[in-house]
């Protein structure tokens, strides 16, 4: 593609479009994250917020795919506005868009004749699916929510990030792999809200599983609105032996 603005990429580069957990608090946006290696990049998640944010960093030719866990609408429900910016407003004939079923199906009902595949280049993954974009390769594992949500695992060469998406606690970080650089995880709930019945994990929950696949690094996201954001970073840091920060929208964390 033309134009493409990677920027000096070594390894693989994790920047926040929007982290916030079920809706977006005031000036921020729900979850999406960009990874990118020295020749792609990949749209994770497209919460709403996030295409706004997303052209702060890279133009929207840049990108190779746009990869979505699930379909709740915190994590998806920008798909059929970004679908109206690159199909009336770029040059761009063609674009993969990788998640569950439902994914598509819930963004093919916006449009009026109920199939986005005019434009978006569909592949619909599952648990254990394993995909090349680029010189990324993409991992999913379904996790514990209510309705199907694919874990990714992005690998190039010898560097990986982890990405949790929603999970309650019947998964495991395991069903990943191991010893990834970067666990970009979602730390919901704090002690003090932390209960089976809500389907999503708290930090310290996060933290010691990320601990049991010896990850170097933990990222945590998908914080809700009226939070505050410390509280949920030190519980983490309390059980995680590595370094620990916050998802913060607008922020690249490199591998390298």
């Amino acid at each position: 593609m033309s134009g493409r603005n990677l920027g000096a990429v070594a390894g693989l580069a994790l920047t926040v479009l929007g982290c916030s957990g079920s809706y977006a608090g005031a000036d921020q946006a729900c979850s999406g994250y960009l990874i990118r290696s020295a020749s792609t990049i990949v749209w994770v998640d497209c919460g709403p917020g996030t295409l706004a944010n997303l052209q702060k960093h890279v133009s929207l030719d840049d990108i190779d795919a746009i990869v979505v866990s699930h379909h709740h609408p915190d994590h998806c429900a920008e798909l059929p506005v970004v679908y109206n910016a690159y199909r009336y407003f770029t040059d761009v004939k063609r674009l993969r868009a990788l998640g569950t079923a439902d994914v598509r199906r819930v963004t093919d009902a916006f449009h009026p004749n109920g199939d986005t595949g005019d434009f978006f280049d569909w592949e619909i993954v599952s648990d254990g699916s394993v995909v090349e974009i680029g010189d990324i390769e993409v991992k999913f594992s379904q996790t514990d929510h209510p309705v199907e949500t694919l874990a990714m695992r992005f690998s190039c060469e010898d560097i990986s990030i982890f990405y949790t998406s929603d999970t309650g606690r019947e998964w495991s970080l395991a069903q990943l792999g191991h010893g990834p650089d970067i666990v970009l995880g979602e730390g919901t709930l704090t002690d003090a809200t932390d209960s089976p019945s809500i389907p999503h994990i708290s930090c310290a929950h996060l933290a010691a599983d990320a601990n049991k696949v010896g990850a170097k690094r933990l990222v945590v996201t998908h914080v809700p609105p009226g939070s505050d954001p410390l509280k949920h970073l030190d519980e983490a840091a309390a059980m995680f032996d590595g370094n620990v920060e916050l998802a913060v929208t607008g922020r690249t964390f490199s591998t390298i």
